[in-house]
């Protein structure tokens, strides 16, 4: 698939080389989440991801703990970074309610693999939470 910037891409949700295995303990079912098919991650408020559905994993190579360690708004793509943060600072203020985003991570297997959706402000009551990373299938 090309890609705005001419890279060349590999198909979302399709493992390269075949899928790290997941060693991450067992868990509750998350109801919306896991069964979603479309890629999903959940993203604190300091940028640093906190859940993965199997799509996102899937999308990206790694499983959900190992993914844990990687931060949004991804610092490869430095060209839209300062975008992607103003977009977290407008979300928590309140000035917008969701950003389109169109962005990439490096696959485990090292070729790029577009992110494309939404990003969300979550709320717990009134307080800000959690951002929800929605992208398109």
């Amino acid at each position: 698939t090309p890609h705005p910037q001419g890279c060349v891409l590999a198909r979302p949700h399709r493992p390269l080389f075949g899928k790290k295995r997941d060693t991450s303990p067992a868990r509750e079912p998350r109801p919306g989440f896991d069964d979603a098919s479309e890629p999903m991650a959940t993203i604190e408020l300091d940028g640093r991801f906190r859940e993965l559905n199997q799509a996102f994993s899937d999308l990206v190579g790694y499983p959900e703990a190992d993914f844990k360690s990687a931060a949004w708004p991804p610092v490869m793509d430095r060209a839209n970074l300062e975008k992607h943060r103003e977009q977290m600072k407008q979300m928590i203020a309140g000035e917008i309610e969701a950003a389109e985003v169109n962005t990439g991570y490096v696959h485990a297997q090292g070729l790029l693999v577009p992110v494309i959706g939404t990003i969300t402000l979550v709320k717990a009551g009134d307080a800000p939470d959690h951002f929800l990373l929605a992208a398109k299938s």
